[in-house]
């Protein structure tokens, strides 16, 4: 175990560097120039070269790249040549928004998928086997972006039951105040015992969460049944059944205990692809999150930030990853001798 998990680490140390470094040469070659942008509105040509100077862009892109990876190692992210802010304090603002869209999303792919999986793979062939897999296809083909604005359509111009946008209403956000500890809504209010708020958050995050929870929970449903099929084949969950077990526990205390692996892989993934995929949820939802800042960021080419946000995301990704491989391997041995 100890081998595998020195090899995962330092897999994950050579994705991190290998895609920052990337990012950052990518970023640097964008026809653009960033010296003016830090000189503020209408630059003289000193300007413009006394801010070249000062970013150290007057340097070779290696020694760029060097400087970036021992103020990385320093906890520097670097400053935003457009706000003049430090990032890693514009991250701290902006990231718990996304992170917890992005858990809430996953929490409903874990509660949905799972279950749906399950009892579509116990039934194979049947008709809620059917409709499941046919809603799977769906949610994996329809493009995110189109969902959200459908859904957007129905839930709030033709039902009037969810919110349109943002995080919480003005209303409640200027007459129900609560104190910012971790920066999750659903958390903070909750610590604050302020439930008019909490339900107002929760009443927020639903649609959004769920737009972009839709690929993770077809991912996971899919998923889920394949490896069931599989697992409910087996010898053991025929003894099990022949002994007269009662078919829940025999789906969820055994089938699903060895059928979890594969899914286990398939959340971690959606995890990190719902990181991204957030982005694009939070300008149509206009959720305040990392995705606003980012998009910002790539609208006055302010690379500094662009490459911070690469970096960051890559690190959860890679970081999930890595929990999840471990988890499979304490779940199932075989994986750390592959």
């Amino acid at each position: 175990m100890a081998v595998y998990l020195l090899r995962r680490l330092a897999l994950a140390a050579l994705v991190i560097i290998s895609v920052s470094a990337v990012t950052f040469v990518v970023a640097r070659v964008i026809p653009s120039d960033p010296a003016a942008l830090y000189a503020g509105q209408r630059p003289t040509a000193d300007q413009i070269e006394a801010a070249r100077e000062r970013l150290g862009l007057d340097q070779p892109l290696y020694a760029q790249y060097i400087r970036f990876l021992g103020d990385i190692l320093q906890g520097d992210l670097g400053t935003s040549y457009k706000t003049k802010h430090p990032i890693l304090s514009d991250i701290r603002t902006f990231l718990p928004a996304t992170l917890e869209l992005v858990i809430v999303s996953t929490l409903m792919a874990l509660l949905v998928g799972v279950p749906l999986g399950v009892f579509a793979g116990a039934r194979r062939g049947g008709g809620f086997d059917q409709v499941t897999r046919i809603a799977s296809i769906a949610g994996v083909s329809i493009p995110t972006f189109w969902l959200a604005l459908i859904f957007q359509l129905f839930f709030f111009g033709a039902l009037k039951l969810l919110p349109l946008s943002s995080r919480m209403s003005n209303s409640v956000a200027l007459f129900n105040t609560f104190p910012t500890i971790t920066g999750f809504y659903l958390i903070d209010s909750l610590l604050a015992g302020n439930l008019v708020a909490w339900r107002d958050a929760a009443w927020h995050i639903l649609l959004p969460a769920f737009t972009l929870a839709t690929y993770p929970i077809s991912l996971t449903l899919r998923m889920t049944r394949a490896a069931m099929v599989e697992t409910l084949s087996e010898k053991y969950i025929t003894a099990a059944r022949a002994q007269g077990l009662p078919e829940h526990d025999v789906l969820f205390r055994y089938a699903l205990k060895n059928a979890i692996i594969p899914t286990l892989t398939v959340l971690g993934l959606s995890f990190a692809y719902s990181l991204t995929g957030a982005f694009l949820i939070e300008v149509i939802f206009s959720w305040p999150g990392l995705g606003k800042y980012v998009t910002d960021a790539i609208l006055n080419v302010d690379f500094p930030v662009i490459v911070s946000a690469t970096l960051i995301v890559t690190v959860f990704y890679v970081f999930i990853n890595l929990i999840v491989d471990i988890i499979q391997a304490v779940l199932d041995p075989r994986v750390a001798l592959r």
